[in-house]
């Protein structure tokens, strides 16, 4: 299984420092956002990718083509250029080669996740085979890009509420764990500019299962107030 981390963004609304450095190597806790998404990692995967973009040199120096895993196993990092940001599934779509015939996982590359939900994924894709994604169970009405399930627990479509008719409120998180057909699927245009990566893989949920499986360690990094301890 291979890691991919899509680090290729701006991440405007972290205001001035995005200028000079770029948001998956901003610090928090004393670690780049993207360290301590490398140390949660298991033993599993086999090679990263980063998508990387903006000041895209910053951070391949700072994270290098090594990382040491948890049992010391070193495992090398590969960098792919986004050279236009055109959206998730975009910058996905830069890293197709490298992951050849794989079953990938994809995480964000300013936000911090959890082993504890990392392997929840992968055990699901090893016992089925299933595609699966993570999301937030939000206490907040979400108006855009509300995720469905299911009763029995697949993610089926992702639609926007802002009349606050549906009751579930969850919150794609970033995470998903696909294999390489997900390349054939077209991608699907959000807006003028950008190709979502969820709303992409999503146009496929009333042909194949994508489990739902949902966090409580998930923690967004959008402004300069949540990289705070």
């Amino acid at each position: 299984m291979k890691l991919v981390i899509l680090a290729a963004g701006r991440g405007k609304r972290m205001g001035d420092s995005s200028n000079h450095t770029p948001k998956p190597i901003l610090e928090y806790m004393g670690k780049t956002l993207i360290e301590h998404k490398l140390n949660e990692l298991l033993p599993v995967f086999t090679e990263i990718i980063i998508v990387v973009g903006h000041l895209k040199d910053k951070i391949i120096d700072k994270i290098g083509l090594i990382h040491t895993n948890s049992v010391g196993t070193q495992v090398p990092i590969t960098y792919v250029e986004q050279s236009e940001l055109l959206g998730t599934g975009h910058a996905l779509h830069q890293a197709k080669d490298i992951i050849g015939s794989s079953p990938f996982l994809v995480l964000m590359g300013d936000d911090l996740y959890s082993k504890t939900d990392i392997s929840q994924m992968i055990e699901h894709y090893e016992s089925t085979k299933e595609w699966s994604v993570l999301l937030e169970k939000s206490p907040n009405h979400i108006p855009y890009g509300k995720c469905i399930v299911d009763e029995n627990g697949y993610i089926r479509e992702i639609v926007n509420d802002t009349e606050n008719k549906i009751e579930q409120n969850n919150m794609y998180t970033g995470a998903c764990l696909l294999t390489p057909d997900f390349f054939n699927i077209p991608l699907v245009l959000v807006s003028s500019t950008e190709y979502g990566l969820p709303q992409t893989f999503i146009s496929v949920a009333k042909e194949r299962n994508i489990k739902a499986f949902y966090t409580k360690n998930w923690k967004r990094i959008t402004t300069p107030e949540d990289l705070k301890g």
